[in-house]
């Protein structure tokens, strides 16, 4: 993280490369855990910003998402396609 002039914190590192870390090391979590996970490396993140990176990552198939209970949801990842 690196304080802007504003007072704001902002990343050097992309979100997607937090969650492509922690995924890579578990290989299989529900997308609590994984909030859980970032709010521990990263700070506080919003949902929408890690569900649009997910959505990212599933459409070139690093990873398998499935819905597991009422409101969580099942992450597996898959790695590159070759």
């Amino acid at each position: 993280m690196v304080r802007t002039p504003g007072g704001e914190e902002k990343r050097i590192i992309p979100l997607r490369n937090y969650i492509f870390d922690i995924l890579e090391k578990k290989r299989s979590m529900t997308l609590s855990e994984l909030l859980r996970g970032l709010e521990k490396d990263v700070g506080k993140v919003s949902l929408s910003e890690v569900e649009k990176e997910l959505m990212t990552m599933e459409i070139r198939g690093i990873i398998r998402v499935f819905a597991s209970g009422k409101k969580d949801q099942r992450l597996e990842f898959i790695g590159f396609k070759a």
